[in-house]
C-alpha cells in the first residue's frame, strides 16, 4: 500500500490573516499557491498515475489543497480526517489509518506541518519527532505492508519530492 503524505500549498501570510479578525482555520490558499499545487499535481501524474482516495486536514487550507489534488486525479473522493490537524499526535492518524483506510491501495493525505514529518518520521522510526524537511506543496511517499495493519516504524520511504522538482 501507498500513503502518499502532501503539504498544503501556500496560504495567505498568518499576520496578516489575523488582522481580518479571522481565526487561523480559516487562512485560505493564496492564487499562487494554487497554481503552483495544480503544475505539482499535473507533474505527479506521470509517476503516480491514480489515487484510491484523498485524506485532508478540516482546516481550509488543506481542504483547498485536496479540492486541486481530486480535481487533477478526475474528482477522486475527499474526505475529512480531525487526526491531520497540526498539533494531532502521530498515533491518532495511524488509527485512523488501520480502520478508515484498510479498503484503499493508495491513499494521499494532506495537511501540515510539523504533524505530517513528525508522522512520516514515525511511521518510518518509531520517532514522534521529524527529521523530514517537507516544504509547502512538497510530496512524501511511503510505502506500508497494508493499512488495516500499519505499525509505527515499518513504513520504507519510497520517495520525497520538493515542489520545486514538479513545479518549476
Amino acid at each position: 500500500m501507498e500513503l502518499i503524505i502532501i503539504r498544503h500549498a501556500v496560504a495567505e501570510d498568518k499576520e496578516e490573516f489575523a488582522k481580518k479578525g479571522q481565526e487561523d482555520y480559516l487562512r485560505p490558499l493564496t492564487l499562487k499557491g494554487r497554481k503552483r499545487m495544480q503544475k505539482v499535481c499535473v507533474n505527479l501524474r506521470d509517476y503516480v498515475k491514480e489515487i484510491d482516495l484523498i485524506v485532508s486536514s478540516p482546516l481550509t487550507r488543506a481542504r483547498q489543497t485536496a479540492e486541486i489534488i481530486s480535481q487533477i486525479y478526475y474528482e477522486t473522493k475527499v474526505v475529512e480526517a480531525p487526526e491531520l490537524v497540526p498539533h494531532s499526535p502521530p498515533q491518532a492518524f495511524l488509527k485512523w489509518l488501520r480502520v478508515q483506510g484498510r479498503n484503499y491501495k493508495r491513499i494521499a493525505v494532506v495537511g501540515h506541518e510539523p504533524h505530517l514529518s513528525v508522522f512520516a518520521s514515525y511511521m518510518l522510526s518509531l520517532k514522534a519527532e521529524s527529521f523530514i524537511d517537507l516544504k509547502k506543496s512538497g510530496i512524501i511517499g511511503l510505502e506500508l505492508e497494508s493499512f488495516s495493519s500499519a505499525e509505527a516504524g515499518r513504513a520504507q520511504l519510497l520517495y520525497s519530492i520538493p515542489p520545486k522538482f514538479l513545479a518549476d
